[in-house]
Formats: structure tokens, C-alpha cells, sequence
């Protein structure tokens, strides 16, 4: 039973066909037609729909009690109305209008499953009572629109096995057919059905990206420059990441973040190892550079040489004081 509605209806149906045929006779024997009040009667006034409701239960020896839904009373008198002006209980489930029908409720808790509902509780409470008022046929024919409506129910039961109705955040199972740079090119199983697709990676793959575009653009200039030297920090953090991966999958800004943490927290003896190696490829940088000048043999090179080695070594420190100060504003 769905943990949306609370049932305080309890049907008295037949136990037998022979019952039923004989009380649908009575009910016919008992009712009018012609004197009964008419659809648009019933539509314009609630209270002759309750009491038209009432002694149409009565005679088939039940009582009337509201069921609630999604924290309400379901209105029964709008219900029966929101069905039958879309055709009856039987074209709103073939149509798949079930969620239209309910939606027209305002219930406090979101019901997210309509057709349940419609079966369960129109069926029981107006599904005989629109046979007689709205389609206006006696009850002694109820049991073939009764008969077709079992099969109705049971085929569209076995539709919805075959196509899931997906929201947002839910959950599939599916396989990776191929990769690309933006994303991938998957098979995603719903029901009884196979799709096709792509999947698009999300934000937190932006800086894959960026690097990938970086190196794209580098592997387009010159070759032979050497690379650019490396702070302390970036020694520091590359050890971290390779370490840190595998726990942090999908989490690349926690896990920067966390590294950052890490190099603020670190005693200055052991920062300072790493800032040695960050010194010592300062080093490694200008005499890299200083051959590729030289190799160049370009005076206008030469020229900018020293202001160059300079500055390397002055970004080298910068680059761990600004690792250090953007990890504590973090915190």
C-alpha cells in the first residue's frame, strides 16, 4: 500500500456473481433513471452529488467514507468531475491522464503516483456510480464495462513495468560505449527499453579541461623552450595529489583545497625541503634557459636575460607565500 494515502473506505462487494447480478437488479429495480437527477446537475451542485452519492452506495449496501489523500480528503465531487469531463475512468487511463487528473489537486504531500490512486479509490467509491450518471446504463451492464476495465488495468500495469517515468536525480544502470573529450557516449537500460545517449562531464572536470586546452596551446609553441621552473608548493602539491586521488574521486576542489590546508599546516623544517627543491629548479630553469638562448643566438634575447633569471626566483617565493595565504582565507 502506498505511504501516500490512508484508506478509510472498506467496499462490501458480493461474494459471488449470483449476488452481485441479483443486487445490480435490485439497484436498477430501485433506481429511476429518468427521475434521477441529470450529469450537469450533479456537476453544478455539490450537495445533490453527496446525497445523489450517498443513497447510490446505500443501495449497494455501503457506506460512504471519504478516503484521505496526500494529507487530504480526496473531494470526491471534483474527482468525479476532473474524470468525466475528460471521458471516464477508463479513457483517462488509457490516455495516461492520470497525473493531469491529479494534478488539478492541491494535496500538502506530492503524490507520485496518480494511477494509483484513480484505481484504488475512483474505482471502488464512483467507477459505478459514473456508469449509471454519466453514461446513464443500468447496473445489470455494469459487469462488461467492469470486465474491460480489469483488462485495462492489467495492461496498463504491465506498460508501466516497460517504460519508467525518470526524475531528476534518480538513479539508471547503464554502460560507457565510448569516450570523448566533453564527455561519453553511453547505453542506459529503463524498464524494458535501451537508450542511447551522451553523457556531458560536469563542472567540477573544468580545470581537466583547462589544462588540457594549456597543453594544447603549448605543444603549438616552440618546442625546445625549456619549462617554466616550479615553486615549492607545486613540488608539494604534486606529491599530494598522486597520493590523495584515489580518495577524493570526483572531489577535485575539496582535495585542492585539502592539499592547500596540508601546506599551511606544515613546520616550517619540513615547508622548507620543498622549498629547497623549489630553489634548486629555479636554478635548473636558468641554465636551461641560458642554453636555449644561446642556442637561439639572438641578441635581443640576451638582453632580457638577467631580468628574467631574477624574477624566476622571486616568482619561486612568491608562489609559497600565495599558496600559503590563499589556503589560510580558505579556512
Amino acid at each position: 500500500m502506498s505511504t501516500e494515502t490512508q484508506c478509510q473506505l472498506v467496499p462490501a462487494y458480493g461474494s459471488s456473481s449470483d449476488s452481485d447480478n441479483n443486487m445490480d437488479s435490485n439497484m436498477d429495480n430501485n433506481m429511476d433513471v429518468n427521475s434521477s437527477p441529470s450529469y450537469e446537475d450533479l456537476v453544478r451542485n455539490p450537495n445533490l452529488f453527496w446525497d445523489t452519492l450517498t443513497k447510490f452506495l446505500t443501495l449497494s449496501h455501503r457506506s460512504l467514507k471519504v478516503p484521505i489523500v496526500g494529507g487530504n480528503r480526496l473531494d470526491l465531487h471534483r474527482l468525479f468531475i476532473e474524470v468525466t469531463t475528460r471521458g471516464g475512468l477508463e479513457k483517462v487511463i488509457k490516455e495516461r491522464k492520470c497525473k493531469q487528473v491529479i494534478g488539478n489537486f492541491n494535496f500538502k504531500k506530492q503524490i507520485t503516483n496518480a494511477a494509483f490512486v484513480l484505481k484504488k479509490y475512483y474505482r471502488k467509491i464512483l467507477f459505478e456510480f459514473e456508469h449509471v450518471h454519466y453514461f446513464k446504463e443500468p447496473m445489470s451492464l455494469f459487469w462488461a464495462r467492469d470486465e474491460a476495465m480489469n483488462r485495462l488495468v492489467t495492461k496498463s500495469e504491465n506498460d508501466d513495468e516497460g517504460t519508467q517515468e525518470l526524475g531528476r536525480g534518480c538513479a539508471v544502470n547503464g554502460v560507457i560505449d565510448g569516450k570523448f573529450h566533453k564527455g561519453y557516449f553511453v547505453t542506459v537500460k529503463v524498464g524494458s527499453e535501451e537508450l542511447k545517449g551522451v553523457l556531458y562531464k560536469t563542472a567540477e572536470t573544468s580545470s581537466e579541461t583547462r589544462r588540457y586546452k594549456k597543453k594544447a596551446k603549448l605543444s603549438l609553441g616552440d618546442s625546445q623552450r625549456p619549462k617554466s621552473h616550479r615553486s615549492g608548493y607545486n613540488f608539494f602539491f604534486s606529491e599530494q595529489y598522486r597520493k590523495l586521488k584515489p580518495e577524493y574521486a570526483g572531489q577535485e576542489k575539496l582535495l585542492t583545497k585539502d592539499i592547500g590546508h596540508m601546506w599551511t599546516n606544515l613546520s616550517d623544517s619540513d615547508k622548507k625541503v620543498y622549498q629547497d627543491m623549489g630553489y634548486e629548479d629555479v636554478k635548473r630553469y636558468k641554465r636551461d634557459m641560458s642554453q636555449y638562448k644561446s642556442s637561439m643566438d639572438s641578441p635581443e634575447v640576451e638582453e632580457t636575460d638577467a631580468p628574467e633569471d631574477d624574477a624566476a626566483a622571486d616568482d619561486a617565493a612568491a608562489d609559497d607565500d600565495a599558496a600559503e595565504t590563499s589556503s589560510e582565507e580558505s579556512q
